[in-house]
C-alpha cells in the first residue's frame, strides 16, 4: 500500500487516533423534484444501489488508508463503538479490520441492530438523511471510553482523539476530556440539533478543531434567518466559538463553493475542485480524514492566502489536501469511496495539472518512488 509520507525528517506529528461515533450502514433514495421535502409530505424517490456508512468509519477509514493504518504499525487508528450482533455489524468490522483499524474496543450488542440510515438526494445531489436514535451506537457509554484508557498503553508521539456524532454527546464529551487529559490534538464535529448540549457540557472548550457545514456554523451562530449570507454566519460562528475558546480552530464546508477555514485569527476561503459529481453524501467526512492525515503529515490547517480558485496558487494546506480527498469521494456513489487512496490523490493531483509546493509534493514521494521503478 502506497502511503502519504511525513513531510517532516521525525517523521509523522500525531502517530494514533482514537475515536468514537457512529459505526453503521444504510440505503440511498433518489428524490423526484428540487423542492425541499416539506413536513407533511410525501413524495416518489428511487431506491438506488449506493453504500451508506455512518461518520466515525468514513473517517477512519480514509485516515486509516492514507496512513497505513496497523497494529503496532507506525500509525494507529482505534476506533471506540458498538455495533449490533447482526450480520450487518460484522461486515463493517471486518471492513474496518480490513484497512488496519484497531476494533477490539467495537463491542457487539446483543439487544440493539447496528446504526441504520435513510438517506435521501434532490437532482443537484444535495440531502440529508434519517438515522435510527435507538441503535447500538446510542449504548456506546463514556464508561467505554474510560475502559479503552484503562488498558491503553501507547506511548508514542501525540495522538489525535476524534469524537463525532451518532454516539451521546456525553461519551464524545469523555473522549475530549481524556485527550485534553494526555496532550492530545482534540477533533470534533457536531450536529445542529446538538449545539446547546454540546456547548452546555463544555464541549467546544475542549475541542481544538471543530468541523461544521454552514447549517451547522448557523445554529452555533444562532441566525435563523436564512436569507443572511455565509460571510455573516462564518462571523457570526466563529465570534460564538472564540469566546468560549480563544485559540479553537473552526473549518466550515460550504457544498460546492468550497471551506471556510479559521485558525490563527485568520479566515481563509479554499475553493473547491470542479470534479464529476455523482453523490455528495460523505462528502464532509471524507474532508475531515483529509485534513487529519495532512496535519498527521505535517502540514498547516491553512495556506495563508485567499485563491479565487482552487488551484490558482501551490497546494500547500491540509485544507487543500482535505478538499482533494471530498473531490474523490464525490464521484463515488457509495459514502466511502473504496477506490480513494494516496495513489488517487496523486492522480487527481496529475489529472488536473495542479501545482503542489515544495513540502505538499513531499507527501506524494512514495507515488514517485513507485511509479519510476516500476518496469
Amino acid at each position: 500500500m502506497i502511503t502519504l509520507k511525513s513531510i517532516l525528517p521525525s517523521g509523522l506529528v500525531y502517530d494514533h487516533i482514537v475515536s468514537t461515533g457512529g459505526i453503521g450502514s444504510g440505503i440511498f433514495f433518489s428524490l423526484r423534484g428540487i423542492e425541499t421535502l416539506g413536513r407533511n409530505e410525501s413524495r416518489m424517490a428511487t431506491l438506488l444501489p449506493y453504500k451508506d456508512f455512518c461518520k466515525q468509519h468514513i473517517i477512519l477509514h480514509y485516515v486509516s488508508v492514507l496512513l497505513g493504518a496497523q497494529l503496532n504499525g507506525d500509525f494507529q487508528s482505534y476506533p471506540i463503538g458498538r455495533v449490533g450482533n447482526d450480520e450487518i455489524g460484522k461486515s463493517l468490522l471486518s471492513q474496518m479490520n480490513d484497512v488496519g483499524m484497531d476494533t477490539r474496543h467495537v463491542s457487539l450488542s446483543d439487544h440493539l441492530p447496528t446504526l441504520f440510515s435513510v438517506c435521501f438526494q434532490y437532482p443537484d445531489h444535495s440531502g440529508g438523511n434519517i438515522t435510527t436514535a435507538e441503535s447500538a451506537c446510542s449504548q456506546v457509554l463514556p464508561e467505554d471510553i474510560s475502559l479503552f484508557f484503562k488498558d491503553f498503553e501507547l506511548n508514542g508521539r501525540t495522538g489525535i482523539m476524534l469524537a463525532v456524532p451518532e454516539v451521546p454527546v456525553n461519551t464524545r464529551i469523555k473522549l475530549l476530556e481524556y485527550g485534553r487529559l494526555r496532550r492530545s490534538l482534540n477533533v470534533a464535529s457536531v450536529l445542529s440539533s446538538e449545539v446547546d448540549e454540546f456547548k452546555e457540557a463544555g464541549g467546544f472548550a475542549m475541542v481544538d478543531i471543530l468541523a461544521l457545514n454552514i447549517d451547522e456554523a448557523r445554529s452555533i451562530a444562532q441566525i435563523k434567518d436564512e436569507s443572511v449570507a455565509t460571510g455573516m454566519i462564518i462571523e457570526a460562528c466563529i465570534e460564538k466559538l472564540t469566546a468560549v475558546h480563544p485559540s479553537i480552530s473552526v473549518l466550515i464546508t460550504c457544498g460546492s463553493s468550497g471551506v471556510y477555514s479559521y485558525s490563527g485569527s485568520r479566515v481563509e476561503f479554499t475553493a473547491a475542485l470542479k470534479v464529476p459529481v455523482i453523490s455528495t453524501a460523505g462528502a464532509g467526512d471524507a474532508f475531515l480524514a483529509g485534513l487529519i492525515a495532512g496535519l498527521c503529515c505535517g502540514l498547516p490547517i491553512i495556506k495563508g492566502a485567499n485563491d479565487d480558485s482552487f488551484s490558482s496558487s501551490p497546494l500547500k494546506s491540509a485544507t487543500q489536501l482535505g478538499i482533494l480527498l471530498a473531490s474523490l469521494s464525490v464521484t463515488s456513489p457509495d459514502t466511502i469511496n473504496a477506490n480513494a487512496n494516496t495513489e488517487s490523490v496523486y492522480r487527481l493531483i496529475k489529472e488536473y495539472k495542479l501545482e503542489t509546493g515544495m513540502e505538499f509534493s513531499e507527501l506524494f514521494s512514495n507515488c514517485n518512488e513507485y511509479y519510476y521503478s516500476k518496469p
